[in-house]
């Protein structure tokens, strides 16, 4: 699938406009082969500075299992409808694409695991954004090791 497929869809899904409020989210993880991994819930707020081209976005995913993950993104819009991003748990840059309903985020993060305690798994992200309606965006999203997807994260927000 390339970004391009979706020029001229719409409703339109700019980051900038669609992350910057308050969200609430929910979803699932599952396993590449089949089955429930773990249910999350998110609560995330943006704010986009229209001046630097920077959306600040604070999100906190909490895990069936009491677990939570908060990220706090600095997301700069560039030209021709491209992001990058920088989170403290990223490593070197996110990278985006946006066209029409859809938005593609690429990034690799030290993430925190079940069990508790200091356990991370470095693991890249591949996820898809699509705008529903004016306040749902849903996402598929992958996250693997070198290139190779273990875990399918299907998640819907909406905007409160």
């Amino acid at each position: 699938m390339d970004i391009k497929d979706f020029d001229g869809t719409s409703p339109e899904l700019l980051p900038e406009t669609y992350l910057a409020g308050d969200l609430e989210g929910w979803g699932v993880v599952e396993r590449v082969t089949g089955g429930l991994q773990q249910r999350f819930t998110v609560k995330a707020r943006g704010t986009w500075d229209e001046t630097a081209q920077v959306l600040t976005f604070l999100e906190t995913w909490t895990f069936d299992d009491g677990r939570q993950d908060t990220l706090t993104w600095r997301i700069v819009k560039l030209a021709s409808g491209r992001y990058s991003g920088h989170e403290p748990q990223v490593e070197g840059e996110a990278e985006g694409d946006r066209a029409g309903c859809a938005f593609h985020w690429r990034y690799t993060r030290d993430t925190p695991q079940s069990g508790g305690g200091d356990k991370s798994m470095l693991l890249n992200f591949n996820d898809w954004f699509y705008r529903i309606d004016e306040r749902v965006v849903m996402v598929r999203g992958s996250a693997g090791r070198a290139g190779i997807p273990f875990s399918i994260l299907h998640a819907t927000y909406r905007r409160i």
